[in-house]
């Protein structure tokens, strides 16, 4: 058994001093990290690492996303891999690292600029990507629980999916066995997607997980739903109860080669997934099967992306848990129509560029504390897109005619804790154009 050794700042004079002085060069060298050539420093033996700015993040935390340790040969292209990694953690508003040699060593310098995480907030969400599903409330979130990268978080909601949740997860356990848990827990009302009754959700899922590689995890995701429905809404329930208790085993299985998940310029994903579900009910008793592959190219200063996903229901599938494409699923051009069967795929294709590269800015304030007002990214890149799917309920029946089709062009403004926020505007077949605001990246 090996000891580790500490990987903090030395406290002793003639080491302040040092850093101070690396410091300084990070400074210099500040925003023109993606123009340095790192590459003189392959082949030297790591000697030390430095770890700066993690006033509540564990130097552990870092270290183990790390590809680069003391003692390993340097590579820069695991060094870049490395802060894509913290990077998508989304702990820190920025990452930074800074090698340095003195004949046949190296050393790094991690500098990390933190997020605010611990806060009280304002739940205000669009359900199903829909805008006139508007939910709102309070709740409280810890997003890096005892600086361990624990996520924490309860919250209240009101209006369209009125209820409450609580959600722990811990991304991290069991040191070299790394392995994933999460616990998650609803309450909830919602409006049935084909039929528009209210749905009474009292959801309750625990995932297991396990990384075989940094970039490859399976989880098993035992879940307990039980959906009750008004009285006059029986007929509509798949086992002719007014109560159902719905138990479920999914495995699912991630391989995620991707640089950044906000917004991927290189590499691919693939989820597949297996899901049990109506256990111990026989009139419930049904499967699904999920794909989802995307792909991402990087050409010059272009982006190309695609992606094919589907999900397929076989077995006794309650009207609760239908196939839909119109809600968390939707083809831009076709965005608030509802298609629902037993099957569905969907195909995207999207070409990107940046018109404003990514950059930092920091001000400052005489009511916020530093950390918040430090660091904070600003980003816009132009795309086109066209996307295509449909909703079958019996394989007969699927027809490459029967695709619906849409395209269009947006905006994305790469920005602190959003990530990313999308103005679309998109055409279908006949050219009608609809205008789309969204969060993040639908692949």
């Amino acid at each position: 058994m090996t000891t580790q050794k500490k990987y903090i700042l030395p406290k002793f004079n003639a080491g302040f001093k040092t850093i101070i002085f690396l410091l300084v060069i990070l400074s210099a060298v500040s925003g023109a990290q993606d123009k340095i050539d790192f590459s003189k420093f392959n082949g030297k033996i790591i000697k030390d690492i430095f770890i700066v700015g993690n006033k509540q993040t564990r130097a552990k935390v870092i270290l183990r996303e790390m590809q680069l340790l003391e003692g390993q040969v340097f590579r820069d292209s695991l060094l870049i891999r490395s802060r894509e990694r913290l990077e998508n953690l989304w702990l820190f508003n920025r990452v930074e690292m800074l090698p340095f040699s003195s004949s046949d060593s190296v050393s790094i310098i991690v500098s990390v600029t933190e997020r605010w995480y611990f806060f009280p907030y304002p739940v205000l969400y669009i359900v199903d990507r829909d805008w006139t599903k508007l939910t709102y409330g309070f709740g409280f979130a810890h997003l890096n629980f005892r600086g361990w990268n624990e996520k924490l978080q309860s919250s209240v909601h009101f209006g369209n999916r009125p209820g409450l949740k609580f959600v722990y997860e811990n991304p991290w356990v069991g040191e070299d066995l790394h392995l994933y848990t999460r616990v998650y827990f609803r309450k909830f009302r919602m409006d049935n997607y084909k039929y528009d009754f209210p749905e009474y959700h009292l959801l309750s899922v625990v995932h297991l997980g396990k990384y075989w590689t940094r970039d490859i995890r399976t989880v098993v995701m035992f879940s307990r739903d039980q959906v009750s429905v008004d009285k006059e809404n029986v007929i509509y329930m798949e086992s002719g109860n007014q109560e159902d208790i719905n138990y479920g085993i999914r495995l699912i299985n991630t391989f995620d080669y991707r640089d950044l998940y906000a917004y991927p310029t290189t590499g691919w994903y693939l989820r597949l997934g297996i899901y049990k579900m109506g256990l111990f009910t026989p009139k419930l008793d049904y499967t699904q099967y999920m794909l989802d592959f995307r792909k991402y190219l990087s050409v010059n200063s272009f982006i190309l992306a695609g992606r094919v996903y589907t999900l397929q229901s076989y077995g006794n599938t309650p009207v609760y848990d239908q196939v839909f494409l119109g809600f968390e699923e939707r083809i831009r051009g076709h965005f608030n129509e509802v298609y629902n069967g037993r099957y569905a795929m969907l195909l995207g294709l999207a070409l990107r560029h940046p018109l404003i590269p990514l950059r930092y800015f920091s001000y400052h304030s005489e009511l916020l504390p530093e950390f918040l007002t430090k660091n904070l990214k600003f980003g816009l890149n132009a795309g086109l897109f066209v996307e295509s799917g449909q909703v079958w309920n019996n394989h007969k029946n699927f027809k490459l005619r029967n695709m619906i089709t849409g395209y269009g062009f947006g905006l994305h403004f790469l920005l602190p804790y959003v990530e990313v926020l999308r103005f679309d505007y998109a055409f279908n077949e006949q050219g009608r154009g609809e205008f789309i605001v969204e969060v993040l990246m639908p692949f």
